[in-house]
């Protein structure tokens, strides 16, 4: 195994190393400042506000549990980078580490089954209908925190961090072997972003050649979010795995030179991807405020009440060849009304 991640990490400049705290705390207040409100809000609005939940809402609602419990260990990790050592422990900081790579696997798995049921629910809505009334999705849900509670236990065997250390610092992951650290590393890139990731891109283009023959009122609405929802998962997961791609190809090459630029981009981007848990709430409240209302408050619930809802969409009115599609989206569409 290559020797070089602790001591290549020890040499690196202090000025290295503030810049990496410098950046991941700053990144992290903000997701915690915005998030872990947003989201709170997001299941108030869901649980507390509406009486029937859609299999879109049901979906939604768990997300937004899942990005709450993985932005309520941020301050944390802030207070960590700002004295830049652990002072909570070895078996707190198993605990913490188990309970993000579990909610951020849920979050991506729940991310990737919202795309299959916006795909369904535009070619197979008979489908959907059916599996919504026999709870399919809901029983799926659960299966989906079940698996990313035994995935997250995957995490815990390679920390073996040493008390010695001084300051004590909780490492992700310290691997016994290079082939430990390669298999961990491409099962986390395979499981939790290429497939997920291929899936939802599938699903989009579908929907989005479907949205391009269609002429309604609030089709240009409905492709911004699709490109919002796409883009937003690919800008803030992407480099946390490219990194992950580099810290590989420093074992295959037998090479150190690469050890800081993955421990210090490592953490920038892997900070990004907390960012990705509180920018959800900022797209269901930015399009919150754009429906019609004749209240000057407008509210979550307004909006969830829409979503996987029938008949929210409207439909042209002169033009006949389009009567069957648009139809189609209009039962099915989790969007509203463009107000404009």
């Amino acid at each position: 195994m290559i020797s070089c991640n602790n001591s290549v990490v020890t040499d690196l400049e202090p000025s290295s190393i503030s810049l990496r705290n410098i950046g991941s705390s700053i990144l992290l207040s903000l997701a915690f400042i915005i998030g872990a409100p947003g989201n709170l809000s997001v299941m108030w609005s869901i649980y507390r506000r509406l009486k029937n939940i859609s299999v879109t809402v049901l979906l939604i609602a768990n997300l937004a549990l899942a990005d709450f419990i993985i932005l309520l260990t941020l301050p944390i990790w802030i207070y960590t980078f700002a004295v830049d050592k652990w002072v909570f422990g070895l078996v707190f900081c198993k605990f913490v580490v188990y309970v993000i790579y579990s909610s951020l696997y849920v979050s991506v798995f729940l991310i990737t089954l919202l795309s299959i049921e916006r795909f369904l629910a535009v070619f197979r809505p008979f489908d959907l209908q059916r599996w919504s009334r026999q709870r399919v999705f809901k029983k799926i849900t659960i299966f989906i925190w079940i698996a990313a509670a035994l995935l997250g236990i995957h995490s815990l065997p390679f920390y073996k961090s040493s008390q010695t250390e001084q300051p004590f610092k909780c490492i992700l992951h310290e691997y016994t072997s290079d082939k430990q650290k390669v298999s961990f590393i491409l099962l986390e890139t395979l499981v939790g972003f290429l497939v997920p990731f291929c899936i939802i891109i599938i699903c989009y283009t579908y929907l989005w050649r479907k949205l391009k023959q269609i002429k309604f009122v609030g089709k240009r609405k409905s492709d911004k979010i699709i490109l919002i929802v796409v883009g937003s998962y690919i800008l803030c997961w992407i480099p946390y795995h490219v990194f992950n791609i580099l810290d590989v190809i420093s074992v295959f090459l037998g090479t150190c030179s690469l050890v800081g630029i993955v421990y210090v981009g490592g953490s920038i981007s892997g900070a990004l991807v907390f960012i990705n848990s509180s920018l959800n709430p900022i797209f269901y409240f930015y399009y919150a405020f754009r429906m019609k209302s004749t209240s000057r408050t407008i509210k979550l619930n307004m909006l969830f009440e829409n979503f996987g809802g029938m008949e929210t969409e409207q439909k042209p009115s002169n033009t006949n060849e389009n009567t069957v599609d648009s139809t189609h989206i209009d039962n099915s569409s989790a969007v509203p009304s463009d107000p404009q």
